[in-house]
């Protein structure tokens, strides 16, 4: 079968979205054309494809089947692209962590489905495409949903090492940039799936709880191999990288005796490293690790089943800095039981943690988290890195009180000089000049229209 795969376009010019390669495209491609079929793999982010070449695009690539992924925040945009798709094929799929999150209720969301795919699609996404070329006989494949069949659900794969190699050949060799990548051109991996931790604002259903791994091994032949095509930055795309130190230890030595030149970044839990680990890391070419800090509030943690205290943050940024690693801190601003003096000592805290960067949010009920099951009143409050079109925040402070804060902290902490000069340092390094000036444009008319509201 002849099958095309689709990550949708940016909403407009405003939207500042990294364009990072989409290893979960790729991976199902690899397992697609292990299965025989003719595949082929559009970014429409990547290669700037808007909403009126879209159509065109997918029509001369003459598939039977387009396959298209969608997360939350842009479910929009896939519901867009396949309306633009559907006069074009035979068969449309929508897979991805939205699909997967909100079930039945797809096929509402985006009329003309044919079947969406939940969870990993490796297993599942070959046997949907059997299933729907077989005449759709039969009950669909475990993990496969489609309009008024009984659904069953399937288990992710566990030895993920015997995976297919994600089809990187199908994607566009250049257009991919990370604003905090320290070298180009860059690639990104996942090396790990799955979290076992109960963050209450984190959907799952992808990776579900079990955190299963690569092994060390495996990793270090896809670097090697990146590296011979030409690769020289690694984002790893983990939910929680070091969850295994000793199997990050056995990577870390495998790039240095392979004689791998390749820096890389990393997420990690701040009670998941120490300074050894660290120091690891940063000597096998880690130039950044991100952690969750999310507020500086002991309730806020517990209430967000973080699992860890304000001191365990402190020691793991304390360390990263001795190390010599840079820092992305998390923060969520604005959670339920929190007033105005708890965000504001967040916005201190992240000062006084050094940190290198902080990326500021508020608290959005995702399909599929603990939050989503639970009662809640809920307001539109966005910034401008935020590429919902609505975004359901939660809160006890009023959504402009709430909105205010966010333009204080994100001002406050990157309109001071040094970290002015970070950014810049970043955007040249990283060769994203692009990316921030699309970033800039996007702050200032965030700021531009708030100030037009007061």
């Amino acid at each position: 079968m002849k099958i095309l795969l689709v990550r949708p376009p940016r909403r407009d010019r405003r939207d500042v979205s990294l364009a990072v390669p989409p290893l979960g495209l790729a991976y199902l491609a690899g397992a697609l054309r292990d299965a025989g079929h003719r595949v082929q793999l559009l970014d429409a982010r990547a290669e700037d494809v808007g909403w009126g070449q879209i159509g065109g695009r997918i029509s001369a690539a003459g598939a039977d089947l387009v396959g298209i992924t969608a997360t939350t925040p842009v479910r929009d945009l896939a519901a867009r692209a396949a309306q633009a798709a559907r006069p074009h094929c035979r068969w449309l799929v929508l897979g991805g962590p939205h699909p997967t999150a909100v079930g039945a209720a797809v096929f509402d969301e985006v009329p003309g489905l044919d079947v969406s795919v939940q969870g990993e699609a490796e297993i599942s996404g070959p046997a949907a495409v059997a299933w729907l070329a077989d005449g759709s006989r039969g009950a669909p494949p475990p993990g496969v949903r489609a309009p008024g069949r009984a659904y069953v659900s399937s288990a992710p794969p566990q030895q993920l090492d015997r995976l297919p190699a994600p089809a990187r050949d199908l994607l566009p060799r250049r257009g991919y940039r990370h604003l905090l990548a320290t070298r180009t051109p860059m690639a990104t991996v996942i090396s790990s799936r799955g979290c076992p931790h109960f963050c209450t604002f984190c959907d799952r259903g992808v990776g579900g709880s079990s955190w299963r791994a690569r092994s060390a091994e495996h990793v270090l032949d896809e670097l090697e191999q990146l590296v011979g095509a030409g690769v020289r930055f690694v984002h790893f795309y983990d939910d929680n990288f070091t969850h295994d130190p000793q199997r990050v230890g056995a990577i870390c030595e495998g790039i240095l005796s392979r004689g791998l030149d390749l820096r890389w970044n990393c997420e990690a839990r701040v009670d998941g490293v120490d300074a050894h680990l660290l120091g690891a890391m940063r000597r096998a070419g880690c130039s950044l690790v991100a952690f969750g800090v999310e507020s500086a509030w002991a309730p806020t943690l517990q209430a967000l089943g973080k699992g860890f205290e304000r001191g365990a943050v402190e020691l793991a940024f304390q360390r990263a800095r001795a190390a010599g690693l840079r820092t992305l801190a998390y923060a969520i601003l604005g959670a339920p039981g929190e007033g105005p003096a708890q965000v504001d000592a967040t916005l201190r805290f992240c000062q006084h943690l050094r940190a290198d960067f902080v990326q500021f949010s508020t608290l959005c009920v995702l399909p599929g988290s603990q939050l989503a099951g639970q009662a809640h009143e809920v307001a539109d409050v966005r910034s401008f890195i935020d590429a919902d079109l609505e975004r359901a925040v939660v809160s006890d402070l009023p959504p402009e009180e709430l909105a205010r804060w966010l333009r204080r902290a994100w001002g406050g902490f990157y309109l001071r000089p040094s970290a002015a000069l970070r950014l810049g340092r970043a955007a040249a390094l990283s060769g994203a000049w692009r990316e921030s000036h699309r970033v800039a444009g996007a702050a200032a008319a965030w700021w531009l229209e708030a100030a037009t509201r007061t």
